[in-house]
């Protein structure tokens, strides 16, 4: 393999893996895409380590110094449109329909694969909060209450997301307008449960996601990983609950609850 052919698939290899892993994709889901990409273009002596932020690829060509990339990823979300787009990607390759310049084309593709638009992810908050308020005991009548508190954390999740404001604090702040809001709509309407309604719109907030994947990478034996995951998985739980303790503080304080 040419040096220029080399150092491409390479850089290939390494862009699918930041691409999966950024969009949710699984450690050990992520390590064995990469190396059956690499084996299909022919890179040898090919071995990688994936971390939830970081991907190390090392691989060495005859005649030539071992090549190593690393790839920090700051950052994980949720798009499985993207990750099932690479993983069509990896299997062309290993079935050898696709060369480096045409599966480069196709990532490229993948990596642009669009999001739902903010009003769709708002009108899901908003029903998935009032479906899940409904689902674990509450009435009808909790269900509107709990359809505005995930309209509240929705707001003020993207409204934080658009000025770079960390996980922890937003949780924080969303969870608070959620049981604010909620022990506000009980004191004025004692027929609503704000109990149902905060739990039903905090399910919007949850890392069901984070919780998951962190046991499936201990599961699988990628103990860094999956620590990692229920670290943040276990973060992102406190600062709901200490947005929650803020909110009925708060509501207590002013006579509403």
């Amino acid at each position: 393999m040419a040096d220029a052919l080399f150092d491409r698939a390479l850089e290939l290899v390494m862009d699918a893996g930041q691409t999966l892993l950024e969009n949710g994709g699984e450690v050990f889901r992520v390590q064995q895409t990469m190396e059956i990409m690499a084996a299909s273009l022919g890179v040898r002596d090919f071995h990688t380590y994936v971390l939830t932020n970081g991907i190390f690829v090392s691989a060495h060509l005859p005649g030539r110094d071992a090549t190593t990339l690393v790839r920090h990823v700051p950052t994980v979300s949720v798009h499985l449109g993207r990750v099932e787009a690479v993983n069509e990607i990896s299997r062309e390759l290993a079935a050898g329909r696709l060369g480096v310049a045409e599966a480069e084309q196709r990532l490229a593709e993948a990596r642009t694969v669009s999001r739902i638009t903010p009003r769709v992810e708002t009108l899901a908050c908003i029903v998935g909060a009032a479906g899940f308020a409904y689902l674990f005991g509450g009435t009808l009548a909790d269900m509107p209450v709990a359809a505005i508190g995930g309209l509240l954390e929705s707001l003020v999740c993207r409204y934080f997301a658009r000025h770079g404001i960390n996980r922890i604090f937003t949780d924080i702040v969303a969870a608070f307008c959620c049981t604010f809001w909620a022990a506000a709509a009980q004191a004025a309407f004692p027929v609503v449960s704000a109990n149902a309604a905060i739990i039903g719109a905090l399910m919007v907030l949850t890392p069901g996601v984070a919780l998951t994947m962190g046991v499936r990478d201990i599961l699988n034996g990628d103990y860094l990983s999956g620590s990692i995951r229920l670290l943040d998985a276990l973060l992102i739980a406190g600062s709901i609950a200490g947005g929650v303790v803020l909110g009925w503080i708060m509501a207590r304080g002013l006579g509403v609850a």
